[in-house]
């Protein structure tokens, strides 16, 4: 195993060596960066798609949805009180 290692060393400390290695990998890592910018671009679009799905009135949070819950809530409270009111006057 070490000398192994030791032999991958000694064929990569050669500058000559090491610049034919980074040639050879150029087309090939050129085109594996292509791929990755047509992937993230891809996503980016789904993604842009998405969003524009979500409505934007929806609260943001659990707080806030709770908050709009008892708004709501609130507000129905205070139509039936009104409602009531009205029947309570209209009956007498």
């Amino acid at each position: 195993m070490i000398t192994a290692l030791s032999l991958v060393l000694a064929e990569t400390s050669d500058p000559d060596v090491q610049r034919s290695l980074i040639d050879d990998a150029g087309p090939i890592a050129g085109l594996f960066v292509l791929l990755l910018g047509i992937a993230i671009f891809i996503l980016w679009r789904s993604m842009s798609k998405q969003l524009r799905k979500i409505d934007p009135t929806l609260p943001s949070d659990r707080d806030a949805r709770e908050q709009a819950l008892d708004r709501e809530l609130a507000d129905e409270a205070v139509a039936r009180g009104k409602a009531d009111d009205a029947d309570d006057a209209a009956g007498t």
